[in-house]
């Protein structure tokens, strides 16, 4: 028999607890709660699939315990509960998906009963992945941790909100694991860096990438290519002239951008800002990934030679069509983008009014499920001819 899914609950009522508790084992959860700041403290080092979060805590807060979980438990599905009036409780869900959480649901007490043991039974779309939510927990043998029968690139297509036409994609890493399935990308990503292997799989990424541009015509064509890279990586001497031997093989410099995706913070930018600039140098195009997160921030554009700005995802699904004012925040790092001379890519588009509105706001490029999802590379040209007709139908072209 498999063994049940584990819920921990935090909450500084007792009462509240054992309610949370009767209602999460009704949908098949073994349930550990926590009240005091010292039980709160013992559980949130032990292992979960789902924690339902209050925000007010006593002692401790929530916002507090958020920090905690996000640095142990990368990509932990958490259901967020307060008696704060709707604008905190939403602003807490922005935070708990700053420290890289994943928002399930958030209620505001009271709250339904029904509605909560609906949100606990959504955490089986996150169980779908096959994975431990922990992340970093996962165990991959090394030997298999960068071999290409276990992983491959896929690609999604970055499209101009004016005319519709492709100017880039973006390369994603996959990773299937032998006897798990599909593993999340941001669980093995965490993975590697826990080992401190970010720099093999970089040069892994872009040798798989300059092999798929050699290969298949939609991406030798293709006007750019995006790579990942992070910020662990960005103190190596030696990666701009890696990055030359290894990428401009099979397309020139200027057809290659890295995105800098910050999942920790940086210690020094002397160095980071030197090795940046060395890419730019040598004609790499630089984007500054996830904006808006609070991982990216102000400094880090002013000073280093960044091309392109790309708007977080967790932004964009901000984005309300019938509110009488565009969302502030988006608004704002667009101009910020533009004011620099960046070229402004918004992320995570998935509907035809999030697209109106971000070309109303302006911005250059958008990419996202509604245009496409990533794709392997013989199916570029199949998911670009989609994208064209459903551009054209939609009216999108005026």
């Amino acid at each position: 028999m498999s063994e049940s899914p584990r819920v921990l609950v935090i909450d500084d009522e007792p009462a509240i607890c054992e309610l949370i508790e009767a209602v999460a084992e009704s949908a098949g959860f073994s349930v550990r709660t926590a009240s005091s700041p010292a039980e709160i403290e013992e559980s949130i080092q032990g292992r979960f699939d789902l924690v339902v979060l209050d925000l007010s805590l006593g002692e401790l807060d929530g916002i507090e315990v958020m920090s905690r979980l996000g640095t142990t438990h990368r990509g932990l599905p958490v259901i967020l509960v307060s008696g704060a009036d709707e604008t905190l409780i939403t602003t807490a869900g922005r935070i708990a998906e700053m420290h890289r959480l994943r928002v399930i649901a958030t209620f505001a007490k009271p709250f339904s009963l029904d509605l909560l043991r609906s949100a606990m039974l959504e955490w089986t779309h996150v169980a779908n992945e096959r994975i431990d939510p922990t992340g970093p927990r996962l165990r991959i043998d090394d030997e298999a941790l960068f071999d290409p029968e276990f992983m491959h690139l896929v690609y999604q297509p970055k499209v101009s909100v004016s005319t519709g036409d492709v100017v880039g994609v973006e390369a994603l890493v996959r990773w299937r694991h032998p006897d798990k399935g599909d593993v999340s990308p941001a669980a093995y990503v965490a993975l590697v860096e826990d080992l401190g292997r970010t720099s093999e799989l970089l040069d892994a990424i872009m040798t798989m990438a300059a092999h798929d541009r050699f290969r298949y015509r939609a991406l030798a064509s293709m006007p750019d290519v995006s790579l990942n890279i992070s910020v662990l990586d960005l103190d190596d001497d030696e990666l701009p002239r890696r990055a030359q031997r290894i990428l401009t093989t099979t397309s020139p410099a200027e057809s290659w951008t890295f995105e800098v995706t910050e999942t920790t913070p940086i210690p020094d930018l002397t160095p980071t800002v030197a090795v940046l600039t060395r890419l730019r140098l040598a004609g790499f195009k630089l984007a500054v990934d996830d904006f808006g997160t609070g991982t990216s921030n102000y400094e880090r554009l002013l000073v280093a030679p960044f091309t392109e700005l790309k708007i977080d995802r967790a932004m964009v699904s901000r984005l309300d069509a019938s509110a009488a004012e565009p969302d502030a925040m988006v608004r704002s790092g667009v101009d910020v983008g533009h004011s620099l001379g960046l070229q402004v890519v918004a992320e995570g588009v998935e509907t035809v009014e999030q697209f109106t509105l971000i070309r109303s706001l302006g911005c250059d490029a958008v990419q996202g499920y509604f245009v496409s999802a990533p794709v392997k590379p013989v199916q570029i040209d199949a998911a670009l001819d989609r994208w064209a007709e459903n551009f054209e139908v939609l009216g999108l072209d005026r």
